[in-house]
């Protein structure tokens, strides 16, 4: 769209062009906007119409700095640009995130099956070893204490190898 309007058109036309050279969801809702624009809808209602439709924090950025930049005037191409460059930049940066964790998700899931491929092996071993922990009242209350430590050990693991939005 910037290279659009930097080549002179309109946003309705810039739209239109950026309608063509898009795949996938995008490019269909872009489609749909040129088309609703086409038929004479005012371009305000067709922006806000496509973020209602997108639940995307990147189509909420655009419109709002397009429809600012209607009323308040300044650099479109430039604002378009810009946010591309730093829509990339969030993406490029959440991929090194999930790569930089991916061992540390992968030590908690493995420390947290640990104790019960221990708990498998040992009642192969010994057959109603496990049922034999839950006779005595000490024993079924440790089990108990190990087997909430290790949910909240799981749900600690989670929270921390998941990147913040």
């Amino acid at each position: 769209m910037a290279d659009a309007i930097v080549g002179g058109h309109s946003l309705r036309g810039a739209i239109s062009e950026a309608a063509v050279g898009i795949e996938g969801p995008a490019g269909r809702e872009l489609r749909r906007a040129a088309h609703e624009l086409a038929l004479g809808a005012r371009t305000e209602d067709v922006l806000e119409g496509m973020r209602r439709r997108v639940d995307s924090h990147e189509i909420d950025t655009i419109v709002a700095g397009v429809l600012l930049q209607r009323r308040a005037g300044g650099d479109l191409a430039r604002l378009l640009r810009d946010s591309a460059a730093a829509f990339d930049d969030q993406t490029r940066l959440e991929g090194e995130v999930r790569a930089a964790t991916a061992q540390a998700r992968f030590t908690g899931v493995v420390v947290v099956l640990l104790p019960l491929g221990g708990a498998g092996l040992a009642e192969l071993a010994s057959p109603g070893f496990l049922t034999g922990l839950a006779d005595g009242f000490l024993t079924a209350w440790l089990v108990g204490l190990a087997l909430a430590m290790q949910v909240a050990a799981a749900a600690a693991i989670r929270t921390l190898g998941r990147a913040r939005e």
